[in-house]
């Protein structure tokens, strides 16, 4: 999964150690290094060990999809510091302040930009969550 494409500046990352790629959708990547930036596909809540669906309330799935999101980045040579633009998809945008309540505690100030909607979510997941970071300094 780790490679580069000929002819293009696009790099996919590899799934960090732990993080089962079943727990990742198994038709896209899990982050792409493009140029300067990290773009990571939309996660919902998944055990990293099992990439078992986890359901819970909107609070234990944020809290669960940005810790998995915080691993996808360092093994790309990212952090959750280095993330410039935020996707939420909510189920319901009646959630919202209690996706925000975990949220707030994730990101430093200022927090990246950030776009939040409501759609319906496969598999009864109440939160989406997608990003782009820059990628580390090195090139990694």
């Amino acid at each position: 999964m780790n490679g580069v494409k000929t002819g293009l500046v696009r790099r996919v990352m590899a799934p960090p150690p732990g993080l089962d790629p079943a727990a990742l959708d198994r038709h896209a990547s899990a982050a792409v290094r493009g140029g300067a930036f990290v773009f990571v596909s939309g996660l919902s809540a998944t055990d990293p060990a099992t990439g078992a669906a986890i359901r819970g309330t909107t609070a234990s799935e944020t809290r669960r999809i940005l810790e998995n999101l915080r691993l996808i980045l360092e093994a790309a040579g990212s952090s959750m510091e280095r993330v410039v633009k935020v996707n939420v998809i909510l189920a319901s945008m009646l959630e919202a302040p209690n996706m925000n309540e975990v949220y707030a505690r994730c990101f430093p100030e200022p927090p990246p930009a950030r776009t939040v909607c409501g759609a319906r979510l496969p598999d009864g997941a109440k939160v989406m969550i997608e990003c782009i970071a820059l990628g580390s300094d090195d090139g990694r």
